[in-house]
């Protein structure tokens, strides 16, 4: 790193080259530096943030999705491109990291890490609680860009939030609705659930989202504004999906024996749990295609839906033309 004595890598230089010319073209010293990822997303990167990294990236030209050809160094662009997004939806909230630390392939390491190992450096905060076997654990927290790209550097390719955050832990600030297609079902029978399930809560003046989980599912997020817990918030949820299976009894079922599901999509509940996690928006998954959990708006609910179509490379300019976070009220 430059006044380090460590040695710059390629990314840093190049980050730092682009940061130069858009200073330069801006005619102002302090101007935001823009990283292009393949020629469609900008991040905005502050000076301190280009110089003065307190690690160094390593392992840029790995490849971490053979199918795709994608590098570490693509997954790190990535990342950084859709931090100011993403972090909205971690800060302060413990994160259960999904690490592939040789990437998406068969028989590679493939490890899910709560607790923070003693040798991650002291400025990456911790959360500490209890688990169910009542040891302690240490989760990350993932507040900052810093962090977040150590962690990537690290071989994380997911990042798994609670639902709730750390200055209010037993109260989750929304709940989940994760819709996965049966063995007799289409993706077409998801957009139904997800449209019913739409109705549903607009009918109960509850704000509620969408995305992709970034496989081949669809997310309903409903914010949770009741003096409840997370056991209020799951029964709810179990409520409302209830309503929804009634409504769509041959498409969809709230059963969780998957042998007596007969094939019908499944409205899965379960994670609204303290201490579980969720997907949030703006991730990779740890998929062969790298597909990213995408944000949408309700009129995108529709058959023409292709969620395949978001990934590492084609979803930052989706999500560089955004006004705004579609799901801001989720989290405010």
């Amino acid at each position: 790193m430059a006044g380090s004595g460590r040695r710059e890598n390629w990314l840093l230089i190049k980050m730092k080259d682009q940061f130069a010319r858009s200073s330069s073209s801006h005619g102002r010293s302090d101007g935001a530096l823009s990283r292009c990822i393949g020629g469609t997303a900008t991040h905005a990167w502050s000076r301190a943030a280009v110089r003065h990294l307190p690690f160094e990236l390593t392992n840029l030209d790995k490849v971490m999705f053979p199918e795709k050809g994608y590098t570490k160094g693509d997954v790190l662009h990535y990342y950084a491109a859709v931090a100011r997004l993403l972090l909205a939806h971690l800060r302060n909230r413990p994160i259960t990291l999904e690490r592939l630390p040789d990437g998406v392939r068969p028989g590679a390491p493939h490890f899910w890490q709560k607790r923070t190992p003693s040798y991650y450096p002291d400025w990456i905060p911790r959360f500490e609680t209890m688990s169910k076997e009542g040891k302690r654990v240490n989760y990350p927290l993932v507040n900052d860009e810093r962090t977040l790209l150590y962690l990537v550097n690290q071989g994380t390719l997911t990042f798994h939030p609670w639902l709730s955050r750390t200055e209010n832990i037993d109260h989750p600030d929304f709940v989940l609705f994760d819709l996965d297609l049966g063995t007799s079902t289409a993706f077409a029978d998801l957009i139904k659930i997800a449209k019913e399930l739409h109705k549903q809560l607009d009918a109960e003046r509850v704000d509620n989202f969408v995305k992709t989980s970034g496989k081949t599912g669809l997310h309903v997020l409903a914010r949770w504004t009741e003096p409840g817990g997370y056991d209020d918030a799951r029964a709810w949820a179990f409520s409302m999906a209830g309503r929804v299976t009634e409504s769509l009894p041959d498409i969809a079922t709230i059963e969780r024996r998957k042998s007596a599901r007969h094939g019908k999509a499944y409205v899965d509940v379960m994670q609204n749990a303290k201490g579980h996690h969720v997907v949030p928006l703006y991730v990779l998954r740890a998929v062969s295609s790298a597909t990213v959990s995408t944000p949408l708006k309700w009129s995108e609910v529709a058959s023409r839906l292709t969620p395949a179509r978001f990934d590492l490379k084609t979803a930052p300019k989706r999500f560089e033309h955004q006004k705004k976070d579609l799901m801001e009220a989720l989290i405010s």
